[in-house]
């Protein structure tokens, strides 16, 4: 199976997660499949970029995904809307050929675009599909209790950031309908253990689910 690793986009994991959602829902997914790794790559940027510039004539949304990118700090305190369109071009412009893909990240270490649960939402619906989100009642951030969400892409976060604007939100990963988390271009059966999904002290409470329909 085909998977983004996102590793040249970097922080780009709510519209991966979504993409694998719509494409890969089960396991041994093919619509991935055959496409190289620069491919892959040059057709999420499409998707991202397409989208940044659909957010740009809705404010509310695209003031959204500013001022959440821009809680991170460091090089995205400063991101506008218009500055994450040109670069996410410039990386686009950098897929040439093959191997245009193996530097880590796209325009700078640490690139990304945050993406709340009403900008993943509004992302959702402009690619064409439908989403709700479930209640949980626990947000242990365990194999055990992700395991429940099928079909779900499901938001992470840092528990003593819950009284925050994101509530603490970092992270999205995809669960599919067989239970296996797809992550960073991993596939991982979530198991019956209270042990987390992976490794990252800053991820550590379960904030949102969203059942893809």
């Amino acid at each position: 199976m085909q998977l983004f690793d996102q590793k040249y986009w970097g922080g780009v994991c709510g519209f991966v997660s979504v993409i694998h959602g719509i494409l890969l829902s089960k396991n041994g997914g093919d619509a991935l499949d055959g496409l190289s790794k620069d491919e892959l790559q040059y057709n999420l940027g499409l998707s991202v970029v397409s989208f940044l510039k659909y957010a740009k004539q809705n404010k509310e949304l695209a003031d959204d995904m500013v001022n959440f990118t821009q809680t991170f700090g460091g090089v995205h305190a400063n991101k506008t809307i218009d500055i994450l369109i040109r670069e996410c071009q410039v990386a686009l412009s950098a897929i040439t050929g093959k191997g245009s893909t193996d530097k880590a990240k796209a325009t700078e270490a640490g690139w990304g675009i945050a993406m709340s649960k009403g900008a993943l939402m509004a992302y959702i619906k402009w690619i064409g599909a439908q989403a709700v989100e479930v209640k949980h009642h626990s947000t242990d951030w365990s194999q055990e209790n992700l395991s429940r969400y099928k079909n779900s892409v499901c938001g992470v976060g840092t528990f003593a950031d819950k009284g925050t604007k994101y509530l603490g939100l970092r992270h999205w990963v995809y669960i599919n309908e067989d239970g296996y988390m797809y992550n960073w271009g991993g596939q991982t059966e979530m198991a019956e253990t209270e042990e987390a999904p992976y490794e990252d002290s800053r991820h550590d409470y379960l904030v949102h689910v969203l059942k893809l329909g």
